[in-house]
Order: structure tokens, then sequence, then C-alpha cells
């Protein structure tokens, strides 16, 4: 095999020339872009298989041969060299594509679609109880479930022998809940986890109001010393309404800014039995001020890290929330404003992708009040659409 390499101007320029040097049989190998700046080169590799018997046999000596040999072995390191290029691109290729939240949404799209023509397809060649499943199946992707976990559950309703057969559409929706229950990771909130408890999460998801809710119901009816520290300095108003909820609750707060004074509080707090931590509401978008708010909360002390989701967002903006808080691998999920939303049936794709337990719900803005535990089965009844009693 001989290979070269061409620098040209455009993919006729290399055409024009492969064909010229190694004839019409050579085939291109790869292009790519010059990289330095301001050139519009591209380099163009080629290559074409050299029958041997078609040499002149006059040629055939021993010289002749050992010319070859080297021939050959320089043409296996332009092959080699071009293969370890190609590779090294495409590994550049998939770290960049591992870093592309934009992509990979796409992708997903994508996905999402696919499975979506999958499901309708499966519909239209059901024939087995076909109108109880459809009915099933539509009514669950009303609620905001996705096509593709839709008709999933449809199937496995129809395969768990313990539900036995679907008689009417109702009975179904009553299986799909117990299995979407079953499900979801459940929070363990009895053992009340570590001592510290960090909420976290982006502006405008109800940080502070939450943040009094937990604390009063746990100086008020756990009957515990309860510690609050703000890192939030950026809001006059956030720190002036924690002050009005440490008051009225009968708890000290401290003021941290910066890690220093973050790591002093904790120190002064040290004989409470929990300690609540308000953070800054930050942009999800906006990594510079995450990746600052991380090394204000870095302590030898462990803590507890709750990520709150406001449930009137959509599930792309869940998801993407999500994926840029887990620079703080935070511990659990808390969801916010239950009260303000219609349809949340896409919360158990989000929560799946988590792989996060939830611990608390809030569905109010009435303090200490509009808080509960959450379990795997009132998050199934508010997938299924039933309000949080």
């Amino acid at each position: 095999m001989q290979i070269k390499r061409y620098e040209v101007s455009n993919v006729q320029e290399a055409i024009t020339k492969i064909k010229n040097e190694l004839g019409p049989d050579a085939i291109i190998l790869s292009t790519k872009k010059i990289r330095p700046a301001g050139t519009n080169k591209l380099e163009v590799v080629a290559a074409i298989d050299l029958d041997v018997n078609a040499l002149d046999k006059n040629t055939a000596s021993v010289k002749s041969t050992r010319n070859n040999e080297d021939i050959d072995d320089a043409c296996h390191e332009d092959l080699a060299s071009v293969i370890k290029d190609n590779f090294e691109e495409l590994k550049n290729y998939f770290k960049e594509l591992k870093n592309d939240q934009e992509l990979r949404m796409e992708l997903a799209e994508v996905k999402d679609s696919m499975n979506t023509f999958f499901d309708i397809l499966g519909l239209k060649n059901n024939k087995a109880g076909n109108d109880v499943s459809n009915k099933i199946y539509y009514s669950l992707i009303a609620k905001g479930i996705s096509k593709e976990k839709a008709w999933r559950l449809v199937e496995m309703v129809k395969k768990e022998s313990v539900f036995g057969k679907i008689e009417n559409s109702e009975d179904g929706l009553i299986a799909v809940e117990n299995l979407i229950g079953q499900s979801i990771q459940a929070a363990n909130n009895s053992n009340k986890g570590r001592r510290i408890k960090v909420i976290i999460g982006p502006t405008g998801v109800g940080k502070t109001t939450t943040l009094a809710k937990l604390s009063a119901y746990h100086a008020i009816t756990e009957k515990e010393n309860v510690g609050l520290i703000t890192t939030d300095t950026y809001r006059i108003a956030a720190v002036e309404q924690l002050k009005i909820y440490a008051k009225i609750i009968g708890i000290p707060l401290e003021i941290a800014q910066g890690n220093e004074e973050f790591k002093e509080s904790i120190r002064k707090f040290r004989d409470k039995d929990v300690i609540f931590v308000d953070t800054p509401g930050t942009s999800s978008k906006d990594m510079v001020s995450l990746s600052k708010l991380n090394e204000t909360l870095k302590t030898e002390i462990p803590f507890e890290s709750n990520l709150l989701l406001s449930l009137t967002s959509s599930k792309e903006c869940m998801m993407d929330v999500a994926l840029r808080y887990n620079i703080f691998n935070y511990d659990r999920v808390i969801l916010t404003k239950a009260d303000e939303c219609i349809s949340v049936g896409f919360l158990w794709e989000v929560l799946d992708r988590i792989g996060k337990p939830v611990s608390y719900i809030t569905n109010g803005q009435n303090v200490p009040y509009d808080i509960e535990e959450a379990n795997p089965q009132k998050i199934a009844k508010m997938i299924m659409g039933k309000a949080l009693n």
C-alpha cells in the first residue's frame, strides 16, 4: 500500500492531485482542517494498493525486493500514524461530547422521539386488551409521564401476575401507582442524617422559607437545640428575613462570609443538636458562583446537603439544575411549591435519572406548617395527579 499526504485548499484540488499521482483506483483515508489559525488548508491522506505481481519482472531482483520491503514498512508507519491521529481526534470528540450539556439534551430528545415511534407502533400492534391498555397509556401521558415510560408501565402492569387481569383502566392506574412507588428511592428520615444540614438550590426555589420550616420543626416539635447559619450575604433582604424567623423561633443565627467564617460559625454551634445552613440562590448556569459556594462550604466535618427543586419547573430545567449541582455531591432532594403545580408526571423520570431520595415536600408559604416528610407512596400519588394531603 502506498500512502501520501496532500495539503490543499479544497477537496476537488485533492481529488485532482490524487488521480494524477496515484491513479483512479486510489482512495481517500481522511480529511481534516489544518489547525494553525489563519489557514484554510486541508490535509488529505490518500492510499492505493500496489500489486507486486504487476511490477516489471526485470526489477524483481534482491535489491528491488529490499526496496519494496522498505516501502511497505514506510507505508505501514504512515498508516499507523493516520490511525493514531484519527483515534486521538475521536477521543477528543467524545470528551467534548461528555461536557456538552446542550448536545446531550439534543441526543436525549432524539432518543425520546425514537421511543415514541416504537410506543405508538406497539399500541397499534397491541391486540389483547387493547382498549383498556390504550386508556391507561393515554391517561399517563396526560399526567405528564413520557410516552416511553407510559408504555413501559402498561407492559409492566400486564406482566405483573400479582395484579391479575386488568379489568378496567381504574384498576390499571392503581397498579401503575404501586409500581411507581416501588421504584422510587426512600429517604430514611428517621435516622435524622448528619448534624449539619446545608440547603442548596437555584434562585427562587424557596430555600429561605424551607430552611425556616425545617428549623421550626426541629426546634419546636422535636425539641432540639438548633443553630442557623446563612452564607447568603449577597441579599440583605434574605438575611433580614432569616433574622426575623430566627427571632420568632428562638434560635441563634450566624452570618458567614467565606470559608473561614463558615468554619468559625460551626465551631460556635458545637453544642447544637442540628445546624441548618442557608446558601445564596445562584443560576445553575453560573458555574463560577457555584464553584465559589462549594469552596465556602468546605469543612473537615461531614454534612448533609439537600438540593431544592421547584415542582413548577419543567423536566428539562430540573434535570439541568440536578446535573450542574452535582459538584456539591448532594445527598437528598427537597421538592418545593407542590401547591403551585398542576401536573408533575415528569417527576418520576427526573428522580429516576438523579438517583437521590426525596426527604421533604413543601406545599405552601406558611411557616412551619406547609412541609411534609416525603415517602415513595406520597410521591407516586403526586405523579399520578393526586393532591398532596
